[in-house]
């Protein structure tokens, strides 16, 4: 198309230049089967990145193909997207089943997930210290170790696990 044959010919060099070849590029390796790049499609369209609008229906698309695909990552994403009804109806025990297999399988945020809830007791998860301090500190192992089998943890959620596993040692507890 023209907007390719501008990019090939050099008359376009901005950033959306870039993100166009990148989202093409990703698309048909997903297309493809390759089950990251369809957990970076679905995350690019959960958030709205790489010049993409947000279209949680298609991140969940393409989330739930990475996790038939056996993709770590795909299940993770896929069961947030349940859990919480992102983009698809909600469905919190299957959500929450898909984060507890990620987690077993090494998702550090997975596991952060289910050490939190399991701290306050949601997500229909009793509140259980030993279990998330369990969660919370294999989720800050795998961090660490550089073994995560996701794409890691904002830095603020890295906080919060270091704050809720101190307080768990303290014997303490964060206020709801």
């Amino acid at each position: 198309n023209t907007l390719h044959a501008l990019i090939e010919g050099g008359a376009v060099e901005d950033d959306s230049a870039e993100r166009l070849k990148q989202f093409t590029a990703t698309k048909k390796k997903a297309e493809d089967g390759d089950p990251e790049a369809m957990c970076d499609l679905g995350d690019w369209y959960l958030c709205g990145m790489n010049g993409l609008h947000k279209d949680m229906k298609l991140s969940y698309v393409w989330c739930s193909k990475a996790a038939d695909h056996n993709s770590v990552r795909g299940m993770a994403d896929k069961g947030f997207q349940l859990h919480f009804g992102a983009g698809v109806d909600k469905d919190e025990v299957t959500g929450a089943a898909l984060l507890g297999i990620a987690a077993g399988r090494d998702h550090a945020f997975s596991c952060y997930i289910l050490g939190t809830h399991s701290y306050k007791g949601t997500l229909g998860l009793p509140k259980d210290h030993k279990f998330a301090k369990y969660w919370l500190s294999k989720a800050l192992e795998l961090i660490q170790d550089g073994e995560d089998n996701g794409r890691g943890m904002a830095i603020d959620d890295i906080e919060a696990c270091e704050r809720m596993l101190k307080e768990l040692e303290g014997g303490t507890e964060m206020p709801p």
